[in-house]
């Protein structure tokens, strides 16, 4: 309340005369009330204007549809929830709504979303018990349609194709297989070599170590000669030779061949294809190199770059690293690899791979249909993962996405699943985001922030536990068995109450006339609890009510009007604490206010009596140690209700006595007063300019005198005006409430 304000809104000039059932003069006095006096505020600097059409709202309205991806024809329950926030973080997360879905019945229903959030988090609980989460942008959509397996899926995933020929995606099904090579066909005029001379090659020739015979010389490749090819059949044992073909040239190991040297290395456009047996310490390709393996590889250390190696056999490698974009890793045998470094690279699994350490930068790894990338420890930065139909990304140990951009893409239709132990997000914003038909398995996920998100689980993508898996995938020679749900006899998922969470409503008292604005004059916190049947219709509600604070020096009345809701639907209600209503508000037989066409719930009759206090000081707003006044509404009806949010809440402060003739009602912005408002006085204020045109309960220079946030509120101290004590509130105000929506967060 304004510190300065004479009183005569409230008070007749006699003092400690107090205005329930206030007389006619005292009612004259407000209809000469202005904001002209020396007493009058303002809530901005003289010219700032806010938006006309701006409502004040911290949170909006939005219709809602979850159809479920019912794997038990509609004989079962699913529990479906939505959240504000990621429902691993407990309190940090609001429930929205609840109910239960199954095939040929979707949960339809209304939600209030605070305006600062991005995202709904939407929880399924099968009816085997498992848990899982997606996430679904909230954008500027009045309406959400999330719909079973395909919602929300709107790019094709890539899927590998198997073929010894390309190395790009494609949107095939080709299934991932080991490659039978037909066997190297040695030229007729090949020059045989011997020996452990120094071979000084030529240009267009051919030359061949045959089978039975071991080479541990030299061949002098790297000296300007193209087009040479150089066939093992037998034995190229040289262990201190780091070996160049040159530009231009290939080295083919046969089936019966070997070869064990220090380093293949080349300078342009060379190949080597290894059909048999080699083992290197070092294996390097540059400048668009093509390395093949088809039979027995082993490598200490292989530096991919500006090429590309592929395998069709096993390939064990122990430290790889590639760094140039357009570099292609594919693995279509049995690959192996201790260490992986790959930066702007594409690692291509179309069979089955493991590597125990893979660090990315810039990368894309893309899994094929049925195929499995098994890895221990996974460190990627703006990586791209694609996983096909049936593909399996399992990291045993721990999976860090540390820096922006990253991104995990399932297929359009189909399932994949990436199965994590540990995933590690922790305060990197937009670190990974899950897209497409993808089961991400992962029990130890580091959880979003309240408004700071990290990750992304865009629907159908979902959240399982890590034991939970509901993806079927049949065992393949490429996925190591595949991945078999977890079994268990269903059960209806039902859904009886929906907890939701806490919106403060804080007041100003002086309508129609400005106050202070530490808007402290009443505050109030509601929760909403819902009870449902099965078709999730509404019987009861019970609203948990917790006055917080009373700075005012005039008696007040609080009240909800259940907007919508007929007074004769409603069968019953129950005050736990009568104490606080049923004296200046008269109740009818059903527990609502009398005379009013819509449901009228009384919070308490006397603010300061509610607290035990006589006078009329101030209560919790001058660091006071008043404790919070509790009580509960449960309001029974005679039909259920098809949806039920806060916007229905329309509460309301009572300033100057009941009776119609008086009854001064301080509600939202955008809300109506009840039956029981004095009309007139709306009428006559309006007339005169001082409250808008369109909606009594906003000034003409639209400012209001009560406010909802979906939080509980820390409301200022006495004489402390909101803009001061919330520096982002002007901002957010002027703007319409599109910049700084978390002004109320401290």
């Amino acid at each position: 309340m304004y510190k300065g304000k004479s009183l005569n809104l409230f008070l007749v000039g006699l003092t400690g005369i107090v205005l329930f059932g206030a007389s006619c003069s005292k009612v004259k006095d407000l209809y000469n009330d202005t904001e002209t006096g020396s007493d009058a505020s303002t809530l901005f600097p003289d010219g700032v204007k806010v938006p006309t059409d701006f409502m004040w709202n911290s949170a909006r309205s939005l219709d809602l549809r979850v159809a479920v991806d019912d794997k038990f024809d509609g004989k079962y329950f699913y529990r479906v929830e939505i959240f504000d926030n990621d429902p691993t973080l407990g309190e940090g997360a609001n429930l929205l709504a609840a109910g239960q879905a199954k095939q040929g019945q979707d949960l339809q229903t209304k939600i209030m979303v605070p305006t600062i959030a991005k995202y709904l988090y939407l929880r399924e609980t099968s009816p085997l018990g498992v848990a899982a989460i997606t996430m679904v942008e909230v954008g500027q959509q009045s309406s959400i349609t999330v719909g079973g397996t395909q919602a929300g899926s709107a790019n094709k995933a890539n899927v590998l194709r198997a073929s010894t020929t390309s190395t790009t995606l494609a949107s095939g099904s080709l299934k991932a297989a080991t490659v039978e090579a037909a066997p190297v066909v040695v030229p007729a005029g090949a020059i045989e070599i011997s020996g452990n001379s120094t071979i000084s090659v030529e240009s267009n020739k051919s030359y061949v170590i045959k089978s039975g015979v071991t080479f541990t010389g030299k061949f002098d490749a790297n000296n300007g000669s193209s087009n040479v090819k150089i066939y093992v059949q037998g034995s190229w044992k040289n262990t201190g030779y780091e070996f160049n073909l040159g530009g231009n040239n290939t080295l083919i190991v046969t089936q019966a061949g070997s070869i064990q040297l220090n380093n293949v290395t080349q300078n342009t456009n060379g190949r080597f294809e290894n059909y048999g047996t080699a083992s290197l310490s070092k294996m390097t390709t540059t400048n668009n190199s093509l390395y093949v393996n088809y039979g027995t590889l082993d490598v200490n250390e292989a530096l991919v770059t500006n090429g590309s190696f592929t395998n069709y056999g096993v390939a064990t490698i122990q430290t790889l690293t590639s760094t140039t974009n357009g570099t292609v890793v594919r693995n279509e045998g049995t690959l192996t690899v201790q260490n992986a470094s790959l930066t702007n690279a594409t690692l291509e699994a179309v069979c089955h791979t493991v590597i125990n350490s893979l660090t990315t930068n810039g990368a894309t790894i893309s899994i094929a249909q049925g195929a499995l990338l098994s890895l221990d420890k996974l460190d990627a930065g703006g990586t791209k993962i694609n996983l096909a139909n049936s593909a399996i990304l399992d990291v045993k140990t721990l999976a860090k996405f540390n820096s922006q951009a990253g991104t995990m893409q399932g297929p359009s239709s189909g399932q994949a699943l990436a199965r994590l132990k540990k995933v590690d997000v922790k305060n990197q914003n937009m670190a990974i985001t899950y897209s497409g038909n993808l089961e991400i398995a992962c029990s130890d996920h580091s959880a979003n922030e309240q408004w700071n998100t990290f990750y992304v689980v865009n629907s159908p993508a979902k959240l399982v536990p890590y034991d939970k898996s509901t993806v079927v995938i049949a065992g393949t020679s490429c996925n190591a068995g595949g991945n078999n749900a977890s079994g268990g006899n269903p059960n209806d998922q039902t859904v009886t109450e929906v907890k939701l969470g806490t919106y403060s409503y804080a007041f100003e008292d002086n309508w129609p006339s400005i106050g202070d604005y530490d808007m402290n004059d009443f505050v109030v916190d509601v929760a909403i609890t819902k009870v449902q049947n099965s078709a999730n219709k509404i019987t009861k509600l019970k609203l948990v009510n917790k006055i917080r604070s009373v700075g005012a020096k005039n008696r007040l009345a609080a009240a909800i009007q259940l907007d919508g809701i007929l007074a004769t639907n409603v069968k019953s209600v129950k005050y736990t604490n009568t104490n606080l209503v049923g004296q200046n508000l008269p109740l009818g037989s059903n527990g609502v206010e009398s005379n009013q066409k819509y449901a009228v719930v009384t919070i308490c009759d006397d603010a300061h009596k509610a607290f035990g206090i006589s006078d009329t000081q101030f209560i919790s707003t001058q660091n006071g140690g008043f404790q919070p006044v509790e009580s509960e509404i449960t309001v029974e009806f005679t039909s259920p209700l098809d949806n039920f949010t806060f916007a229905d809440l329309n509460s309301f402060i009572i300033t100057n006595g009941y009776k119609v003739s008086s009854r001064t009602e301080i509600h939202l912005v955008g809300y109506k007063a009840t039956d029981k408002m004095n009309k007139a006085l709306v009428d006559n204020q309006t007339a005169k300019g001082q409250l808008s045109a369109n909606d009594p309960f906003k000034s003409s220079k639209g400012e209001p005198w009560g406010l909802s946030v979906p939080v509980s509120f820390v409301y200022p101290n006495e004489y402390k005006k909101i803009t001061g004590v919330y520096p982002k509130f002007q901002s957010w105000a002027l703007s319409g409430g599109s910049q700084d929506t978390n002004w109320y967060v401290k």
